[in-house]
This record gives C-alpha cells, structure tokens and sequence, in this order.
C-alpha cells in the first residue's frame, strides 16, 4: 500500500490574485515547484497535480518533476471537480491523501508529522492546528477516497466530509504558522512574502 498520496490543486483562475497564483515566487521558486518539493522531501510517493486554466504554461514550470498531470476541463465548475479528477487518477490505494490547494505553502516538516499520525492514529483525517486555529491541507484516510471521489460544491466540498466523519477526525498542532497561510488576494501575498512564520 502507498503511505500517502497528494492531489495538488492548481486548475483555478486565480481571479481574485490578478495573476497566476502557482506562478507567484515563494521561496525564491514559483510556489507550484515549491510545493511539489515540499511534498518530495516529506517521501508522498505519489502526487498528482491538477490543472485547468493556463495548462501548457503550467506544465513547463513543473516538466522536471515526476508527478502525475491531470487535465480539469471543468475547473470552471469549482474545487471540487478538480478533487474528484485528482482522486479518479491515484494508481494505487494510499494510507493517507493529501488535498493540497497550490496558494496554501507547506513545508515538507508538517506534511511529514501528518503523515506519521494518521499512521499511528488510523483516523478518518488528519487536520494540522497553530494556536488552536485549524489550516491546511487535510491528510485524509485512504479508505475515504470514494467519499472524496463523490465532493461538490452542492454540499460545500471537503466540508460534508468533514462534518460526517468529525468524531474520527484528530487535530494535530504542527506549531508552524505556514498552515494558515491562504494566498487569495495580493494583499494575502504580500504580507507574507519570503516568509512563513
């Protein structure tokens, strides 16, 4: 069985930034690379990037990376189908799935520490907490990729996921800031810029 698999959303248009968020710079890279490197160094074997608006761009900014491509024709739908496209794509069954949004940075050490507990813990999901604030992304149980496989924007997404299974869902403090981070406007961004705590 695979330990973890991420399912990285990047299919959006970014309307609200002006301009393509997984092209932003972070870290000195376009955060599309960064959070493809993050996921590499915390060992996720597989990862599978989705994407829509400006595909062939995006492609090239990320062709040196061993990752899966996956096409969102309907990204104009919402997040959701996005979701349902990347889990349809996993090639195996994995402990742990990752749903990773490309304007949410994490560094690898978090996404490591989510990781080993749902290992330990064998919950339904995994969500990560700074300061009793919950953030991003949800780490959740293998067994739940037909619940994944069947989110919309109807029900809220990863919402009705999270409301049906909160009594096996545990919250892990990371103590790491950069799981709240959210970069939908410029002002978001800019704040924020070259650091993550």
């Amino acid at each position: 069985m695979t330990k973890a698999a991420a399912i990285l959303l990047a299919a959006g248009r970014s309307s609200r930034m002006g301009q393509l968020k997984a092209l932003l710079s972070w870290k000195g890279v376009p955060l599309i690379q960064y959070q493809i490197e993050q996921m590499k160094l915390a060992k996720i074997d597989e990862i599978i990037v989705v994407l829509g608006y400006h595909s062939e761009q995006l492609k090239q900014t990320i062709s040196m990376y061993e990752v899966k491509v996956v096409e969102n024709d309907s990204f104009d739908e919402g997040k959701s189908s996005s979701i349902r496209k990347g889990v349809q794509s996993l090639r195996r069954m994995p402990q742990g799935i990752f749903i990773s949004a490309v304007d949410q940075p994490v560094p690898s050490e978090v996404l490591a520490k989510m990781v080993k507990h749902l290992k330990h813990t064998e919950a339904a999901a995994v969500i990560p907490t700074f300061n009793k604030k919950r953030g991003h992304p949800i780490l959740f149980h293998g067994s739940l990729k037909n619940e994944l496989m069947l989110v919309n924007e109807e029900t809220m997404g990863l919402r009705s996921i999270i409301d049906k299974f909160q009594k096996q869902i545990t919250y892990l403090d990371v103590n790491d800031s950069a799981i709240l981070l959210n970069f939908n406007r410029p002002e978001d961004y800019y704040s924020r810029r070259g650091g993550s705590k």
